[in-house]
């Protein structure tokens, strides 16, 4: 009996293969891999179509008379004389009409191997009344046999009735009067403008073009080693500590050559080489856009992006690969005005054709040297995005266009003078020289006087003034001119919270060092969120000094604090709570009441030098007051609730003193859930 139930079931797993590799085959009959079957006109022994009908509708079954029929979504289907049904390619399809549907096209008629199916459409009677052609951020000027890609036109057709659609087919291209097949790669032998027309129906639009005597040098055309015959390509002759700027290709961010420099950081120095057959004149053009992120939308996709002041972004200089060595570049200048626009979607995960929205930015006419030419870019910029980096822009090219018209020299400082003294003089040590009412005018080299914008000037020293600075001196454009001044000592010195420098001069004094971001965020100088009632001290404050999360430390900042001589001095500091305890709005942010704090639960308070620190021990009884409204309602000025700290007496070596802050706070959170710190006002001096 055992026996003869194994025997069956071994049957039953038999039959069940057969019945699955039966379905098998039938399936791949209906939609799946078959042998091929012979187009028509093939031997009339193999099968033929017997039937074709259309599986799946197109996307778009209406059309205004003069649109071309869109198969975009449709499935066509053919049935054989050997019970075979395969999808047909609807390149291999006969569509008819083709071209401009008219008022009496109700229906499109699909062919393939000898027989039809039909798709019912309607048309809309309304005349069209134009044409338009948006070509987007395409570049309509090149130089001679330069390739232009028109391909990503959008084409609308305006309708009598005042609706527009956007048109996908049946519109072609004339350059000069002929036609053109393959607008991907349009080019022109000949300069001076030429008309590119796109014909729909009985409707044309224009596009103009202009070819320039000249060239190109592409952006993404960056050469680490160059040889002595390579032309017009471009250098990274410094690299930015973020990254250096590299070649960047994407077909769905266009660029002229398909490619654009990216990563363009403060710090780099870029230069175009640009090779002239003989001295000449040229106008030479930047290409470039806003890279200043605002928001993004994830993985490097913005969602809004800044506008950017070109200026602000580079510092740009011109001449001879001769002079380039020697370091005598000409300075260009580029006015205030320049600007690369930025721009915004409403797609929350962002836009990458953002970070493309090219701008021109016109150098002027420059005299060209015969052989090797530099146009250098020197990365300034004081930009910083969502990130917390310091981004310039995308660049896309440089168009050099021969010109007869005269260069635009660049003039040169003769001289400086001090033509009205500064409104303030006299200094005490430790605070900053103010160029207030100073006026100074530059000589320049053809003879003329200007006013000098004081922003544009080196002022040195920059930072704190000691009774040793009996002058400053003002450099504009490689001149120098000097201002008397006189500093006494100081009885008090005031280091504004928000005086962070990140990379100090031996000549700062008195400034805040961030050594280490807290877990939550960065170190960073804070606005004021209530003016005219937060009494902030320099109008903003230091911000940003969350606690101990886990492995992750506390924020780290330090004072310095520069001293004349060996002293004693009582160092205050003004802090306000960041324990919001409730909020008036049920934002975790809005605040309505404030805690007190513990002074000494938040941070620790070290001072010495700065390769050598104590730590100063603070009372338990020494708080930072909270605050609260009375009507409970949001009152952001309770973020600069500030309080009076005494920290103590120190001794002060003469040079530079360093009182450090560091957040050792684990456990005290606020209503947001944060391991908060504290904000910081000033911290104030007084020499005794």
């Amino acid at each position: 009996m055992k026996a003869k139930m194994k025997k069956l079931s071994v049957s039953a797993i038999v039959l069940a293969l057969v019945l699955a590799l039966t379905a098998i085959f039938a399936a791949c009959g209906e939609n799946g891999p078959t042998p091929p079957s012979p187009t028509p006109g093939g031997d009339p022994g193999d099968a033929t179509v017997t039937e074709l009908f259309i599986d799946t509708p197109p996307n778009v079954t209406e059309y205004y008379i003069g649109e071309a029929f869109d198969p975009t979504g449709m499935k066509v289907k053919a049935k054989w004389s050997d019970g075979v049904k395969l999808t047909v390619p609807l390149s291999d399809c006969t569509i008819s009409p083709s071209g401009a549907l008219q008022s009496g096209d109700n229906k499109i008629t699909v062919s393939y191997g000898g027989k039809s199916a039909v798709q019912e459409i309607r048309i809309i009677d309304e005349a069209i009344d134009r044409i338009t052609v948006d070509t987007g951020n395409t570049v309509l000027r090149a130089a001679v046999n330069t390739p232009i890609d028109l391909s990503g036109v959008v084409v609308s057709a305006h309708y009598a009735d005042g609706s527009s659609r956007v048109v996908s087919a049946g519109y072609t291209f004339e350059a000069d009067g002929k036609p053109v097949e393959d607008v991907s790669a349009l080019s022109f032998a000949e300069w001076g403008e030429h008309t590119v027309t796109v014909l729909y129906g009985d409707k044309r639009a224009e596009i103009k073009i202009r070819i320039f005597d000249g060239f190109i040098v592409e952006a993404e055309n960056i050469l680490s080693e160059p040889e002595e015959t390579d032309r017009n390509y471009v250098e990274i002759y410094a690299k930015s500590p973020s990254g250096s700027p590299i070649a960047i290709s994407k077909p769905n961010e266009p660029a002229s050559g398909n490619g654009y420099m990216g990563s363009v950081f403060n710090g780099s120095v870029i230069r175009f080489h640009v090779y002239a057959e003989e001295a000449c004149n040229a106008d030479v053009i930047l290409r470039a856009s806003s890279a200043y992120m605002l928001k993004d939308g994830g993985s490097w996709s913005p969602v809004e992006m800044g506008e950017q002041q070109f200026n602000r972004l580079f510092e740009v200089s011109y001449g001879s690969a001769a002079e380039a060595e020697s370091g005598s570049l000409k300075e260009l200048r580029v006015g205030d005005d320049v600007v690369l626009e930025g721009g915004k979607t409403e797609n929350p995960a962002g836009d990458p054709l953002l970070y493309v929205n090219w701008k021109d930015v016109n150098f002027g006419t420059l005299a060209l040297k015969a052989g090797d030419n530099i146009i250098e870019l020197n990365v300034i910029t004081d930009y910083i995005n969502c990130r917390s980096e310091n981004v310039a822009c995308n660049i896309d090219r440089l168009e050099i266009q021969y010109t007869d018209e005269d260069a635009d020299e660049t003039l040169t400082v003769e001289s400086l003078e001090i033509t009205n003294e500064p409104t303030k003089t006299e200094y005490l040590s430790g605070q900053k020289f103010e160029p207030a009412g100073m006026t100074v005018e530059a000589s320049m080299s053809n003879g003329t006087k200007e006013n000098v914008d004081l922003s544009k000037c080196a002022i040195d020293p920059s930072g704190a003034l000691t009774t040793a600075d009996t002058f400053v001196t003002i450099t504009y454009r490689g001149k120098s001119v000097k201002q008397q001044i006189k500093v006494t000592p100081a009885a008090s010195v005031v280091i504004e919270g928000e005086n962070l420098i990140k990379e100090p001069a031996a000549s700062d004094k008195n400034y805040v060092e961030a050594v280490r971001n807290g877990y939550q965020g960065v170190i960073a100088a804070g606005d004021t969120e209530a003016p005219g009632v937060a009494d902030t001290s320099g109008g903003k404050y230091l911000k940003g000094l969350f606690g101990v999360k886990g492995e992750k430390p506390g924020a780290v900042v330090r004072f310095h604090i520069w001293s004349e001589t060996a002293c004693k001095a009582e160092i205050k500091i003004f802090v306000s709570s960041c324990d919001v305890k409730t909020s008036g709005d049920g934002n975790a942010w809005h605040p309505s009441e404030m805690n007190g704090v513990q002074f000494n639960k938040v941070f620790k308070v070290s001072f010495g030098s700065a390769d050598r620190l104590n730590e100063v021990k603070i009372g338990d009884g020494v708080y930072v007051e909270g605050g609260k409204t009375e009507d409970g309602s949001v009152s952001m000025a309770l973020w600069e609730n500030w309080r009076e700290i005494t920290l103590g007496t120190f001794d002060l070596s003469p040079g530079d003193n360093v009182l450090e802050l560091e957040n050792i706070n684990s456990t005290l959170k606020n209503l947001a859930g944060e391991i908060y710190g504290m904000n910081v006002d000033r911290l104030v001096v007084n020499f005794m």
